[in-house]
């Protein structure tokens, strides 16, 4: 009877705001003559109307709560409109707003509603964001929000360590978190390098951590190879013009040789036989980049015996199939 009622009930209040909003279209009603009040009035009534059919339906059907809530916040964020207060607040209301449902949410049922702390405490943290972003500077800003994001993810596998999933995104934002704050200190080379070795570590823990993470050591290699490059771009003296060019790729691509090569180190555990055909390429272009510098004299043809004897022995010493 009272699901009948208030279906009811919202098919009237439908009805009536099709019936206003064709009066706009037709000219004979002006939405701009109505003052801020009446705005704020209309939002705050509908609002009441959620929350009344919530505690009818029955506060398990939380739901209900998200309208209730952001029609009273922007009902109150109107009403405050060109008042000290309101430029205060901002939209902050709005953000807390969307919070309370899934907050509402987990108390309910905390054992089987913990997902509900993700989204509810990612809002509270953009309410903060908004509420003091005068006071807090453009780089802080950025980190605040994105470690916001990352501590549920840690929060999920601190309360249950079965989801070591959850490590992956809260690494990953951790590390993204430290690029804003960075780059007020650091200049534009020394910051590509640490980026580098920051994005590194979360794939080198994946890997280590356990022996079927084979895959991992793919995206680590490739970030640690950009670091080496960079780092060597970096601490080379800046006049060395196609040479420190020559040399930063070379470190790319070696370390990228490398990185295959250390799979198919694996080819007796994990499915990485292939890797030595990425490897031996990318070590080859390795020995070609550097090799073409006209500056290294000598070094090349050494370089390439060296690359050779490397190949030999890797011929010598891997065993025979079958």
């Amino acid at each position: 009877m009272k699901d009948r009622l208030i279906n009811i009930f919202w098919a009237v209040i439908m009805i009536a705001g099709g019936g206003i909003f064709l009066l706009r279209e037709m000219g004979i009603l002006d939405f701009a003559l109505l003052s801020t009040w009446v705005w704020a009035a209309v939002f705050g009534v509908l609002s009441v109307f959620f929350f009344l059919t919530y505690f009818i339906k029955g506060t398990d059907r939380w739901g209900w709560l998200f309208p209730a809530t952001i029609l009273g916040a922007i009902s109150a964020t109107i009403a405050l409109e060109n008042t000290a207060a309101g430029e205060a607040l901002s939209g902050a209301l709005i953000l807390a707003a969307i919070a309370v449902p899934f907050l509402v949410a987990y108390f309910e049922n905390p054992e089987e509603r913990k997902w509900a702390l993700i989204p509810s405490w990612g809002m509270g943290v953009l309410t903060f964001v908004v509420l003091f972003e005068r006071y807090l500077g453009g780089y802080l800003t950025g980190t605040i929000v994105l470690y916001g994001i990352a501590l549920p993810f840690l929060f999920v596998y601190l309360t249950d360590r079965s989801k070591k999933w959850a490590l992956i995104p809260f690494a990953a934002m951790a590390v993204v978190g430290l690029i804003p704050l960075m780059e007020a200190f650091l200049d534009e080379r020394a910051l590509v390098l640490i980026i580098m070795v920051l994005f590194s570590v979360p794939f080198f823990v994946v890997y280590f951590w356990a022996k079927q993470n084979w895959w991992a050591l793919i995206p680590a290699g490739v970030f640690a190879s950009i670091a080496a490059g960079t780092g060597l771009d970096y601490f080379l003296q800046p006049t060395a013009g196609e040479l420190n060019e020559a040399i930063m790729s070379t470190a790319i691509l070696g370390g990228l040789g490398l990185t295959f090569g250390l799979l198919w180190l694996r080819r007796d555990g994990q499915p990485t036989d292939w890797a030595k055909y990425p490897a031996l390429i990318l070590i080859v272009l390795a020995v070609i980049v550097l090799a073409a510098q006209e500056s290294l004299g000598l070094a090349w043809p050494i370089l390439l015996i060296g690359a050779g004897a490397a190949v030999l022995t890797w011929g010598l010493l891997s065993r025979p199939k079958g």
